[in-house]
């Protein structure tokens, strides 16, 4: 703690030296307008493979837990809490991941997660927010990367800036994140040696901060709904990275469209870019759907360029699976997905479900090819006990060579704010 209280206290000396003088009403909004929320929640995942890999299962029980404080001056503060904590453990399966103890598939004890999650000052000016610390992000590119019990969190500074009708300019200065089952940072250049050790790729890579500056504009049409983003990353000696996405939407009839195309450019550059781990691809496809009385049907369509996709830290890859994601080099990937939610007048008010398939192609090599059929349901029991949900997951994943699996999640959520 004594680290993080030598980093953050010059940022909070000069919030309050550029701030007016704090009076006795705005310093009691600190406390007075502060809020505590959060969720508890009880995880079971397991993978079940059909030939000799070990199987994997793992189940937990934590939460996350946000307090905010008020706001005075346009300053305020905030923190949060993850924990993630083994129960039921099989000594037979692997570690499936949802807590700590080693990497996923191996015969581990499991041990319990917990941190502090976030931990920040914000000032809050002129339709500019500043936040300065461990932070949640949520940008197309790096996000909460939300696949296990505690998403990933970020250290550093986000601006973001609303003066302008109908944009939002943001920026990021990010040096450190924590990933699933992490208790302490780590700097960004390890996430990306991480990516490519996966792939049994060694790099060197040095510890330098990730840069992004991100554009959202909702366009002033009446006729649809439009809106669109532009996001810019950069890394010294890694990559630079483009994500441009557009969402479009609108009336058809008793129905409503939409159509949301996005492109991903990704280009190593500096050390990286003279190393075997040198890339240069891309990412273009599109979501198409209707949405008619609770039904929601989607036709999904990506193509990836001569490499991988690089994503450590989170991503908005066009198609994205219980378990496989459009990311190889020379892919193309075909999605339909038809969702349902039960109207609220229904006996099964409450309940929401959805099928999600996909096939994935290698072009010129059949033998990698792969496909996935995922099942979802979800019940709010939020009429019986405010906050409380229950969800249900399988997947069923085909490898043209490969070891074929099931994937089966089960999740328990108690919401509740104070």
């Amino acid at each position: 703690m004594m680290n993080i209280n030598t980093k953050l206290l010059p940022l909070v000396v000069a919030c309050l030296a550029a701030s007016p003088a704090f009076a006795a009403e705005p310093m009691a909004n600190i406390f007075n307008d502060g809020s505590l929320k959060g969720q508890f929640q009880l995880f079971d995942f397991q993978r079940n493979f059909d030939g000799d890999s070990t199987d994997r299962q793992d189940t937990s029980f934590g939460g996350l837990f946000y307090l905010r404080s008020g706001e005075a001056n346009g300053i305020s503060f905030g923190g949060s809490f993850a924990s993630a904590n083994p129960i039921w453990e099989s000594n037979n399966d692997g570690l499936y991941g949802l807590v700590g103890g080693g990497a996923p598939g191996s015969i581990v004890e499991r041990t319990a997660v917990n941190r502090l999650q976030e931990y920040f000052v914000s000032g809050n000016w002129y339709d500019t927010q500043i936040v300065v610390g461990a932070q949640e992000l949520r940008t197309p590119m790096m996000n909460p990367f939300p696949l296990r019990a505690i998403p990933f969190t970020y250290r550093g500074a986000s601006i973001k800036n609303t003066s302008i009708e109908n944009v939002a300019i943001s920026a990021l200065y990010i040096t450190d994140y924590m990933g699933w089952t992490d208790e302490e940072f780590n700097n960004v250049s390890s996430g990306i040696r991480s990516e490519f050790a996966r792939k049994g790729v060694i790099v060197d890579v040095e510890d330098n901060p990730i840069y992004a500056l991100g554009l959202d504009y909702n366009l002033p049409i009446d006729s649809v709904k439009a809106k669109t983003s532009l996001w810019y990353y950069t890394m010294e000696d890694v990559y630079n990275q483009y994500h441009v996405k557009l969402d479009v939407s609108g009336e058809m009839g008793a129905a409503n469209w939409y159509f949301i195309p996005s492109y991903l450019k990704q280009d190593s550059t500096g050390e990286l870019d003279q190393s075997v781990a040198q890339f240069d691809t891309y990412q273009a496809g599109f979501h198409l759907g209707v949405r008619w009385n609770g039904f929601d049907a989607t036709v999904k369509y990506v193509t990836t360029g001569d490499g991988d996709v690089v994503a450590p830290f989170g991503d908005e890859k066009v198609i994205i699976q219980q378990v496989v994601q459009s990311a190889r080099a020379n892919e193309d990937g075909y999605g339909l997905q038809l969702a349902y939610q039960f109207a609220p007048d229904s006996a099964l008010s409450g309940v929401s479900t959805y099928v999600n398939w996909a096939n994935y192609e290698i072009d010129g090599d059949s033998s990698q090819d792969i496909d996935e059929t995922d099942f979802s349901v979800v019940y709010d029991l939020a009429k019986y006990v405010d906050g409380l949900s229950v969800r249900a997951r399988h997947a069923i994943v085909n490898y043209s060579t490969g070891d074929d699996l099931t994937d089966t999640r089960f999740y328990v959520y108690y919401k509740f704010a104070i």
